[in-house]
């Protein structure tokens, strides 16, 4: 009797192991792919890039292969591409049973330059620094330039350096969430509903030493000034009421003078925008 349930342990032992051996085959990555959720329209130029991108991101995500399925570390693939893909900003990992993983990402766009220590970064909207140039991309006599970067005067001293990493350590700091609101809401206003459509690249540069002015450079000539001091949670206002002026404003106007937007609490929604012509 002992013997036959030695026999019935053994086998189902065995039974286990077996299905551990295949389950753990099965379930072992061998593809990957990546995936790239940014959505530029009908831009075809950057699909290139984009081609260039998924093939530098899925080179990261294959040197996690012959892991299990179930039991890899996601989240360390994500810092992986991030580390090393200065152009991607993975956000999640698809699991396509049994064996593959797909990296999704979002492309990083060329958008702000900084001065840092060894030069200038050229960095994301969310701050991730694509590369450090010893030459200036904002400067028109420089060689190297480019009228879609748009120079940025923070109101600290930045904390990366590098290709793959940020610009500032809180990616969520007053400069960054400004900066997000400025560009981000000119990209969204993008059609415009006046005379012109509005473009992110109709700012030259944005000034955010002071925090409680703002000073932005628009292309065109005209230099706006926002008076944010006390009423930071209305920046949104300020700047939809600037595009706004300036998508309905004449060529002259835009060539030249200071838009001022500051708050007024007898104004239409508590904004109040004036225009001199002479400063």
């Amino acid at each position: 009797m002992r013997n036959k349930r030695l026999i019935i342990l053994i086998a189902v032992l065995g039974g286990i192991a077996a299905i551990v051996i295949i389950m753990s085959a099965v379930f072992t990555i061998y593809n990957t792919d990546a995936a790239c959720a940014t959505d530029y329209g009908d831009d075809n130029s950057l699909y290139p890039t984009i081609l260039e991108v998924n093939e530098e991101v899925k080179a990261v995500a294959d040197e996690f292969r012959y892991q299990n399925i179930f039991l890899f570390d996601e989240q360390a693939v994500i810092d992986a591409v991030n580390a090393r893909v200065p152009r991607a900003e993975a956000y999640d990992i698809e699991c396509v049973f049994p064996n593959k993983i797909i990296v999704r990402y979002n492309l990083v766009s060329e958008d702000l330059q900084f001065a840092v220590d060894g030069g200038w970064a050229v960095a994301g909207i969310s701050g991730k620094i694509l590369a450090v140039n010893s030459y200036d991309r904002t400067d028109p006599d420089g060689g190297h330039y480019s009228d879609t970067i748009i120079s940025v005067t923070p109101s600290a001293a930045p904390d990366g350096g590098a290709a793959g990493e940020y610009v500032f350590s809180d990616r969520d700091c007053a400069d960054m969430t400004s900066l997000r609101v400025i560009v981000g809401l000119a990209e969204s206003l993008y059609d415009g509903s006046g005379l012109r459509a509005f473009e992110k690249s109709a700012y030259a540069s944005v000034d955010l030493s002071d925090q409680d002015l703002f000073i932005i450079r628009m292309r065109s000539g005209l230099t706006v000034r926002i008076m944010i001091g006390g009423h930071e949670d209305m920046l949104a206002d300020f700047v939809y009421n600037m595009i706004s002026w300036y998508t309905a404003a004449s060529d002259a106007d835009i060539s030249r003078g200071t838009l001022t937007v500051h708050y007024s609490a007898s104004a239409d929604q508590h904004v109040n925008v004036s225009y001199n012509p002479n400063t």
